[in-house]
């Protein structure tokens, strides 16, 4: 029974490792040669925790190492599956809140370049903590400085706007 609790001390360390220097170690150790953090720090040290602890277990109930190494391993996939999926929720949660083109509909934004009756100018506009310089088309043309909304998504990276004050340029 030392060994697995050894063996599961050892997955507790790598655990803490992981939480201190994990995208470090995921560097240097880059062996994710199947990609979906099979065999990232994070899944491996999850596998070595509980595959020692759940050895630990299985001996203690059947007493016997053989079924204790198995019931090891089914903890240890388990538990390395569950960071695996974690991992990945971690990771997409990080990707939802992108800057989408249809997200700025009615935003206001400022005029860099001024936008001239027939063409482009630029503005730049924040949504959701987002900054970005667009290109901007009006109906009538903008100076420089002023504050204009969006009215229409052109393109993934051109709008159509329309001046918030009355001041235009003539």
């Amino acid at each position: 029974m030392t060994a697995f609790l050894i063996i599961g001390g050892v997955g507790v360390a790598l655990v803490l490792l992981a939480l201190l220097v994990g995208d470090v170690l995921d560097g240097v150790f880059d062996v994710d040669v199947l990609g979906g953090d099979l065999f990232s720090m994070t899944s491996i040290a999850a596998f070595v925790g509980a595959f020692g602890f759940g050895g630990a277990l299985g001996l203690a109930i059947f007493g016997n190492p053989v079924p204790a190494v198995i019931v090891g391993l089914i903890v240890g996939a388990l538990a390395a599956w569950g960071a695996i999926a974690l991992t990945r929720a971690l990771k997409r949660g990080e990707n939802a809140a992108t800057f989408r083109s249809d997200s700025m509909i009615g935003y206001s934004g400022r005029v860099i370049t001024a936008i001239p009756a027939v063409g482009y100018g630029e503005i730049r506009i924040s949504v959701g903590g987002h900054v970005r310089k667009l290109s901007a088309r009006s109906a009538l043309p903008v100076d420089a400085g002023q504050e204009v909304w969006v009215s229409a998504i052109l393109s993934p990276t051109a709008v159509e706007v329309t001046p918030t004050t009355p001041e235009l340029t003539s």
